[in-house]
């Protein structure tokens, strides 16, 4: 996988991968960070780790993010474990909670491929079939509770989060190294979140 990133990595059709986070909401250099994406690749042991066992209190789903400058949104879906159908308040089968971790995002000119993070938040809310039964009612659930009351946490300070490093961006797929040394790579999937 390395060499196929490295090999790929020359390739990309973009000089400035991170204009969208300068801060100039008029630069536009070809593709877009901007958007939502899908994770179909990484070896960031935090990511491979998240999957639990057939006992786990929830099944991972889709792992992505939300870009939209200046906020960068790690978006992971929990869904309903097998084991739990027939449980009470345990939802249906195609419920699901978002989890976010809310970050701000930043690039300058100078390094066009570089973005910064700051931790600003995060964020749970829920997609579920039966939003307006309230817990009451033994078809609710997690991802029931959190499309009603969805939780946004954003405080007044911000922490350094990390960084990351585009290696490779179309309008379909990005490449990412993060500061640690771990890759990820993602497709553009506007529909999931």
């Amino acid at each position: 996988m390395k060499q196929i990133v490295s090999e790929l990595s020359a390739y990309s059709p973009t000089d400035e991968p991170a204009a969208a986070y300068y801060g100039d909401a008029t630069s536009s250099y070809g593709p877009s960070l901007s958007g939502k994406w899908t994770l179909i690749y990484t070896d960031a042991p935090d990511i491979t780790s998240l999957e639990g066992g057939p006992l786990s209190p929830a099944k991972l789903g889709k792992i992505g993010q939300e870009c939209s400058p200046p906020y960068i949104k790690n978006v992971i879906e929990w869904k309903r474990p097998d084991w739990a159908s027939s449980l009470p308040f345990s939802g249906n089968e195609g419920d699901r909670v978002l989890q976010k971790v809310c970050c701000k995002g930043s690039a300058v000119k100078g390094k066009p491929t570089t973005v910064d993070l700051k931790l600003v938040g995060f964020e749970l809310t829920g997609a579920a079939e039966n939003v307006g039964e309230s817990l009451d009612n033994s078809k609710g659930g997690p991802a029931a509770l959190f499309a009603n009351m969805p939780v946004e946490l954003e405080g007044p300070l911000s922490l350094t989060f990390g960084k990351f490093d585009i290696l490779y961006l179309d309008d379909d797929v990005r490449i990412t190294r993060t500061y640690q040394g771990y890759t990820a790579i993602n497709i553009r999937e506007e529909e999931w979140f």
